[in-house]
């Protein structure tokens, strides 16, 4: 069992306007623009390269 004192890694401790921000980013979060869909595309093709050692994803 853990001690009192061991703060959990899962934890995160947000002032309230933080908080609050955050929450209300989670329930509506922004539409994805144009720049953000090439990075999540980018991180596909070197998450696949990376756990394949193949060239590309497409």
């Amino acid at each position: 069992m853990a001690t009192p004192d061991i703060e959990s890694p899962d934890r995160t401790d947000l002032k309230q306007i933080d908080h609050a921000h955050f929450f209300e980013a989670m329930d509506s979060p922004p539409l994805l623009t144009e720049a953000l869909r090439s990075a999540f595309r980018r991180a596909k093709t070197r998450s696949f390269q990376r756990n394949t050692g193949l060239g590309s994803a497409d």
